[in-house]
């Protein structure tokens, strides 16, 4: 599937007769459908941002255009299209109820997650959170601080065979120094709850 959806993207590019920094007037359309359908992996586009404006400027145009996407799609399930979402949406959302119930509690630090490992598709993680009671801002910064987890882990690894073996560890050193970071405040921020969960796990 992900080789017919580079096909496609080559075949897209081709026609439009799109080649350098041109590629964006494909790819950021390209990123907000995929905010919105997930119908394709945005690490596709991460390497292709990557592969064109090298790794640095390649995740910074990635980070900002999953960041417009997720946020353009939020901000219209929730004000404008909710209930046609939740037609839509309302039965497939029901299958991740348990995350949605982490969205509920843990707000901001569910998003971050969610968006540095793909447990969820994208486009679910922006309707989860717009039926959720999560302010505007508590989404846009978890938005934007679990966008940048992801594309710095996966932009990384995907330039494995574009920069030198010690830049590439340099990238990685500083994600997991970034990645201790955010687990310390999340735990000092929730410490209680943590403990509340635990507590009823453990059936105490």
């Amino acid at each position: 599937m992900t080789e017919l959806i580079n096909s496609w993207i080559d075949w897209l590019l081709q026609t439009l007769g799109l080649s350098g920094p041109y590629i964006l007037f494909a790819t950021i359309p390209l990123a907000l459908l995929q905010s919105l359908f997930g119908f394709f992996p945005f690490a596709i586009l991460i390497v292709l941002h990557v592969s064109v404006f090298d790794v640095m400027g390649g995740m910074l145009i990635s980070w900002l255009a999953c960041n417009l996407g997720g946020i353009a799609v939020f901000i219209l399930a929730r004000r404008f299209f909710m209930d046609w979402f939740d037609r839509k949406w309302g039965n497939k959302l029901n299958r991740y109820d348990k995350w949605q119930r982490y969205i509920n509690r843990y707000g901001i630090w569910t998003i971050v997650l969610l968006r540095t490992i793909p447990i969820i598709p994208n486009n679910v993680i922006n309707l989860m959170s717009a039926v959720s009671p999560l302010s505007v801002s508590s989404f846009i910064w978890g938005t934007i601080l679990g966008n940048l987890s992801y594309i710095w882990l996966f932009g990384t690894i995907g330039s494995t065979l574009i920069v030198p073996r010690e830049e590439w560890n340099g990238f990685l050193a500083w994600y997991a120094v970034f990645i201790v970071v955010l687990l310390a405040i999340f735990i000092r921020r929730h410490w209680d709850h943590l403990q509340e969960d635990k507590h009823k796990r453990l059936g105490s």
